[in-house]
C-alpha cells in the first residue's frame, strides 16, 4: 500500500519529481524546488516555464534532476497515487531495463515465495545485483515498504559501486520516506474495496498524520494501514473417501504496515530524526500455480496435490534509524545509525518430489506422507554511515564533493527444523525426517567512499569517484542431517574469507545552455563473494561432470564489471517536456552462476565465464500540448545481453544472457477536466510491456518466460480536499509467468503418456483483474 503523503508530479525523462506543491507539468513561472548546495535543503526559485524543477538524492544530496549525469527513473507520491501504485509489481513492471524474477532470490534462502525475488536492471541478472535501500540503509531485495510515508522510489541504472558499495552492479532501487514538515500539519486517510476474478474481497485502508509539535523546532509524522488480496489459487487433494476436497482462497495476503519519524531541529544548524518502519505479512498459501512444459505458462489456477498440506508464510521486519544533520558555511556533515531486523518462516509442501525420490532411489515403501518443510530465515544488519559534502570554492575554487565512511555488520540465518514423520520411522528409515540444518554468517563491511566534482572550465565538470572496501566473512559450522544426508549427517565446516579493493568511477558532464546535460561515464561494479552449505552426498556424480567436488562448492568470489555509458537530458516544448537518453555497454567478467546439477536438482554458486551487455534507455514527460491539463510518461529501455564465455552452465557461447528481455517498456497518461466549481473529472491509464526472457532449467537447460503484458487504469471525481476513484488492475486478466519458485526438496516430476518423466515446475503468477473503488481524503 505505497499510499502517498503528498506530493505533485510526474515521471521522468530518466525521472520526473516535483515537490510537494506543485502541479503537474506546472504553470508558466511556478514556483519550485531547488537543491541549496552541500545542506541539501531546497530553496525557492523560478522554474522553466511551463515543468517545474525536479529534484532527487541519487548522489547523496538534493539536486535539480537534470543536472545529474546519471540515468534515473523514479516515482513520486503523486504519480504513485494517480496511478493507483500498491505492489512491488505495479511500479516494477513500468521501469525501463528492468525486470524481476520468483525463484532465484538473494535473500538468506533462494527458495520459497517471500525471499526469492530477483531484480535484473540493465540485464546484470543474479543474485545481489540490485541493491535496495530505505533512505540510507540497505535492505533484502526482497523487501517492498507498503508505509503511506512513502515520499518517493528513486531507481538509478548503472552500477552504483562509489556512494552504495557492493550489490550495486546493475543499479539501485531506493525507497525515500516522507520528511516531517516543521510548519504546518496535514493529515490524509484512504480506503478501497474491491474484487479480484476467481478471488474474493480486496481491501486497502490506512491514514497519515503529520504533526507539527513545536512550530519550527518538532514535528511527527505517524502512519498505519492494512491491505488484504483475495486469494485466486485452488488447492485441491484427496479426501480418504475416494473423493477430492477443494480448498479455495490460496495466495490471499494480508499486510500491516507502520512507520512514524520524529523529526527535531536542535540547533539552528543541527537536526535530527528519529524514525521506525515495519511491515507484517502473512501469505495464506503461495499466489503460484503450476507452469507445466513445455509452454510454461499457467494454464489453470487449481493446484491438485498428493496429500493436504496448507502452506503459508510469515514475513516480518522492522527498521530503526537515528539521522544527524548539521549545516555550516559552505559544507555540509550526515550521520545515519540504522538496525534492521527480518524473521521469515515458510512452509512448502514437498511430498510429490520427495516421496518419489524415496520410492524411487532409496526403494522404500513410506505409504507416500505428507511432508512439509519448514524453512526459516533470519537477517539482522546495523548500518552506520558518516558523509561530508562540501560545496564549490569551500576548500578549493571550482571544487565540491562528498566524502564518508560506511561499516555495516551483519547476521544471517537459513534454516530447516526436523518435522517428525511418523511413516518414515515405521519404514525404518533412519532420522525420520527429510531435513534439519542451520546455516548462521556473519558478514563486516566497513568502507571510505567519495566524489569530487571540478569545474575545469564553465559547464565542464569532471568527476572522480572511489570507494575503498574490506569485507570479512564467517560461516559457523553446520551440520545437516536428514534422510538424504549421510547416517552421521554432513558437515560443513566453518568458514572465514576477506575481501577488499577499490571501486573507480570517472563522468564528464557540461551543462546545456537550455538546462540539460550531457554527459559520458566509466563506472565498475562489484558483488561479495561468500560461502554455501555443502551439497549432499547423492550430488557427487553431477559435481564429478563439471569437474567439482563438494568441497570446492562451498564458496565463491567476487565479480566485476565496467560499465561504459553516454547520456543526455534537456526540456523540449518550451520546458513542457523532459527529456533524457542513454547509451551503455557493460562488460562482465568472472560472474557468479548459479549452477543447477540435473540429477539432484541442487544448485550451487561458482564464478566463471563472462558477458557483454549492449543497450539504451529513452524517457519522456511531461505535458506534450500547451493549456491542455493532460501529461504523458513515456519510458522505452533496450539490452542487448551476451554470454561470451559459458563458464559451467549449458549455454553456448554469444547467445542472450538468462532473464534478460530485449526490450521493456511503459506508458502512462493522466487527464484532468474541471466539472464545475471544485470539482474535477480525471482519468489515468498506463501500459507496460518486459519482453520474454531466457530462464535456468532446473534439468540443465534453458526455458522461455512469457511476455508480460500489463494494463492498469482508474477514473473519478476530486471535489474539495476528497477524491473518489473507479480502479482497475489487469484489465487484460492476463496468466503471466513471474518466474518458477525453486523447491525447498526435491522437484515434482510429471509422467508423460510415453512413459518419460519431466520436471512440474510451480510458478509465481500474476493476480487475475482486479476492480474497486477508492476514497480518500487530503486535509
Amino acid at each position: 500500500m505505497l499510499t502517498p503523503a503528498l506530493g505533485l508530479c510526474v515521471m521522468a525523462s530518466s525521472v520526473t519529481i516535483a515537490h510537494a506543491q506543485s502541479t503537474v507539468g506546472g504553470n508558466d513561472g511556478a514556483t519550485s524546488l531547488a537543491p541549496n548546495a552541500a545542506d541539501g535543503k531546497p530553496s525557492r526559485e523560478r522554474a522553466p516555464a511551463g515543468l517545474d524543477d525536479i529534484v532527487v538524492t541519487a548522489r547523496r544530496k538534493t539536486e535539480t534532476l537534470t543536472s545529474v549525469p546519471a540515468s534515473i527513473t523514479a516515482y513520486s507520491s503523486d504519480f504513485i497515487k494517480k496511478q493507483n501504485i500498491q505492489t512491488f509489481a505495479d511500479y516494477a513492471t513500468k521501469i525501463p531495463n528492468l525486470t524481476f524474477q520468483y525463484g532465484q532470490g538473494s535473500d538468506a534462502s533462494s527458495v520459497g515465495f517471500v525471499g526469492g525475488r530477483q531484480t535484473t536492471i540493465r540485464g546484470v541478472a543474479g543474485a545481489n545485483t540490485t541493491a535496495y535501500y530505505i533512505n540510507d540503509t540497505p535492505v533484502p531485495a526482497s523487501i517492498s515498504p507498503q508505509t503511506l510515508d512513502l515520499d518517493r522510489i528513486e531507481v538509478l541504472k548503472g552500477p552504483q559501486g562509489t556512494l552504495f558499495g557492493a550489490s550495486s552492479m546493475g543499479g539501485n532501487l531506493r525507497f525515500i520516506t516522507r520528511e516531517p514538515s516543521l510548519g504546518a500539519n496535514s493529515y490524509t486517510a484512504q480506503i478501497q474495496g474491491g474484487g479480484t476474478k476467481g478471488g474474493g474481497f480486496d481491501f486497502d485502508g490506512g491514514a497519515r498524520a503529520g504533526l507539527v509539535l513545536v512550530p519550527d523546532r518538532m514535528s511527527l509524522d505517524l502512519a498505519g494501514g492494512y491491505m488484504r488480496e483475495s486469494g485466486f489459487i485452488t488447492r485441491r487433494f484427496p479426501n480418504g473417501n475416494g473423493g477430492l476436497t477443494s480448498q479455495s482462497g490460496q495466495g490471499r495476503s494480508d499486510t500491516y504496515s507502520a512507520s512514524a519519524t520524529l523529526r527535531v531541529k536542535l540547533a539552528e544548524r543541527l537536526e535530527m530524526s528519529l524514525g521506525a518502519l515495519g511491515q507484517i505479512t502473512d501469505l495464506h498459501g503461495f499466489p503460484a500455480a503450476y507452469v507445466p512444459l513445455p509452454g510454461y505458462k499457467p494454464l489453470s489456477y487449481t493446484l491438485d496435490r498428493d496429500r493436504d498440506v496448507q502452506e503459508y508464510s510469515r514475513d516480518r521486519w522492522g527498521l530503526a534509524s537515528l539521522v544527524l544533520k548539521y549545516s555550516g558555511d559552505g559544507f555540509a556533515v550526515t550521520s545515519s545509525t540504522s538496525y534492521f531486523a527480518r524473521r521469515t518462516e515458510e512452509e512448502e509442501d514437498v511430498t510429490e518430489g520427495n516421496n518419489r525420490y524415496i520410492e524411487t532411489v532409496l526403494g522404500v515403501d513410506a505409504g507416500h506422507p505428507a511432508l512439509p518443510t519448514l524453512n526459516i530465515a533470519l537477517d539482522r544488519r546495523f548500518t552506520q554511515e558518516n558523509r561530508l559534502s562540501f560545496d564549490e570554492g569551500a576548500l578549493l575554487p571550482h571544487l565540491s564533493g562528498i566524502i564518508g565512511t560506511f561499516y555495516q555488520h551483519r547476521f544471517n540465518s537459513f534454516a530447516q527444523p526436523a518435522l517428525f514423520v511418523p511413516e518414515l520411522q515405521a519404514a525404518g528409515l533412519t532420522p525420520p525426517y527429510i531435513t534439519e540444518q542451520t546455516f548462521p554468517t556473519h558478514e563486516d563491511n566497513f568502507a571510505l567512499f567519495g566524489e569530487l566534482y571540478y569545474e575545469a572550465v564553465p559547464r565542464l565538470t569532471l568527476t572522480l569517484g572511489l570507494r575503498k572496501y574490506w569485507i570479512r566473512q564467517t560461516a559457523d559450522a553446520a551440520i545437516s542431517k536428514g534422510i538424504f544426508n549421510s547416517p552421521d549427517g554432513d558437515l560443513s565446516p566453518a568458514r572465514q574469507s576477506r575481501q577488499t579493493g577499490i571501486v573507480p568511477k570517472f563522468v564528464l558532464s557540461y551543462k546545456l545552455p537550455n538546462d540539460g546535460t550531457l554527459y559520458v561515464s566509466a563506472a565498475k561494479g562489484f558483488r561479495v563473494g561468500g560461502s554455501q552449505g555443502r551439497l549432499p552426498d547423492f550430488c557427487q556424480g553431477d559435481l564429478a561432470g563439471i569437474g567439482r567436488n563438494q568441497d570446492d562448492t562451498q564458496s565463491y568470489k567476487s565479480d566485476t564489471l565496467w560499465n561504459y555509458e553516454i547520456g543526455a537530458k534537456s526540456r523540449l516544448a518550451r520546458g513542457r517536456l523532459s527529456v533524457a537518453a542513454a547509451a551503455f555497454q557493460i562488460d562482465w567478467s568472472n560472474i557468479q552462476q548459479q549452477v543447477v546439477l540435473p540429477t539432484c536438482t541442487f544448485s550451487f554458486i561458482a564464478n566463471a565465464g563472462r558477458a557483454r551487455i549492449r543497450g539504451g534507455e529513452l524517457e519522456m514527460s511531461g505535458r506534450p500540448i500547451a493549456g491542455v491539463p493532460f501529461t504523458i510518461q513515456l519510458g522505452l529501455g533496450y539490452t542487448d545481453g551476451r554470454l561470451l564465455h559459458p563458464g559451467l552452465i549449458a549455454q553456448d557461447p554469444n547467445t542472450r544472457l538468462v532473464q534478460t528481455p530485449e526490450w521493456t517498456g511503459s506508458i502512462s497518461g493522466n487527464y484532468e477536466h474541471p466539472l464545475s466549481g471544485d470539482v474535477k473529472f480525471f482519468i489515468s491509464a498506463d501500459y507496460s510491456y518486459t519482453g520474454p526472457v531466457k530462464v535456468a532449467n532446473s534439468a540443465g537447460g534453458f526455458l522461455r518466460r512469457q511476455p508480460l503484458n500489463f494494463v492498469n487504469g482508474n477514473f473519478g471525481l476530486r471535489f474539495g480536499a476528497s477524491q473518489i476513484m473507479i480502479y482497475g488492475k489487469n484489465l487484460l486478466d492476463k496468466r503471466l509467468n513471474l518466474g518458477d519458485l525453486y523447491s525447498s526438496g526435491i522437484e515434482r516430476s510429471e509422467i508423460l503418456s510415453d512413459g518419460s518423466v519431466q520436471r512440474l515446475p510451480r510458478g509465481a503468477v500474476s493476480r487475475p483483474r482486479q476492480i474497486g473503488i477508492q476514497y480518500r481524503v487530503d486535509f
